[in-house]
């Protein structure tokens, strides 16, 4: 591609905008269809399950928008939040064309501005797993609970260090999506000292007679499943469940690539 005109390259560090570029692309990817999952079933089959009915709910590292949209549509009281500008961009452009009410806002989820102001916290597809340090993660969990009314509930799910060590490195190169216009390509690698997945996006796009590229690093860190029991005690929860997988609620395995925690502000 020798009309390639312009490259880029973020890196991500803890205090920088996450999905700087990615944002842009994102939606051409198979991942909405995660929230869209969790949205149309999973998600409302547990709530009932638990007993709870939130009021309001906010959701944290909503991306562009697509699991508080459908959740605002089915009647839910919905807020969102997330690091990338560029995301609430998205999400906001969503919920018009949903015609819905959302608000969506720019947070940082380790400092986030709420007080004992919603029933239910979510922070979903392994959201979490980008507080690269044990302080970001507990003060991610600290803002959570702080966030939530008494007895409100705290679900998400995080990449097990087996996910990301093991089933991450299985295809350590691949090719994400690829169109006549559009290529995005993905590298990754684990530092097993430090329990970090690292994932570099290389997308190629056709703009006009060219082919514009950037690159985006992105990088998970993996936790010990005792270590993020721990910091929810730490920060005042108590853990309601805990499964290797939502949908079926098994229990976690050492081969679990994901888990999956809810987590209640006692009363």
């Amino acid at each position: 591609m020798s009309d390639i005109i312009h490259v880029t390259e973020n890196i991500l560090e803890k205090t920088m905008p996450v999905y700087d570029q990615f944002a842009a692309i994102y939606q051409r990817g198979p991942y909405l269809q995660f929230s869209k999952s969790l949205a149309e079933s999973i998600l409302p089959e547990y709530l009932e399950e638990l007993g709870i009915k939130p009021q309001k709910w906010l959701d944290i590292a909503c991306g562009e928008g697509s699991l508080a949209v459908r959740m605002a549509e089915r009647g839910y009281h919905m807020t969102g939040i997330d690091q990338s500008p560029q995301m609430i961009d998205l999400a906001m452009g969503r919920a018009a064309i949903a015609d819905v009410e959302v608000e969506f806002r720019v947070e940082d989820m380790r400092s986030l501005p709420f007080e004992g102001a919603f029933d239910l916290v979510t922070c979903f597809f392994d959201s979490l797993n980008y507080m690269l340090t044990v302080r970001d993660l507990q003060d991610a969990f600290t803002g959570a609970y702080r966030a939530l009314r008494t007895g409100g509930f705290y679900i998400f799910d995080m990449n097990t260090i087996y996910g990301l060590a093991v089933d991450w490195m299985r295809q350590e190169t691949y090719i994400q999506n690829e169109t006549d216009d559009f290529l995005e390509l993905h590298q990754q690698s684990f530092d097993y000292e430090n329990l970090i997945a690292s994932m570099h996006v290389t997308v190629f796009k056709k703009e006009g007679e060219h082919w514009t590229r950037f690159d985006e690093t992105h990088r998970e860190r993996g936790y010990a499943i005792a270590d993020i029991q721990f910091l929810l005690n730490e920060a005042g929860f108590e853990i309601a469940g805990m499964y290797g997988s939502l949908n079926k609620r098994s229990p976690v395995q050492t081969t679990s690539s994901r888990v999956w925690f809810a987590a209640r502000k006692p009363e």
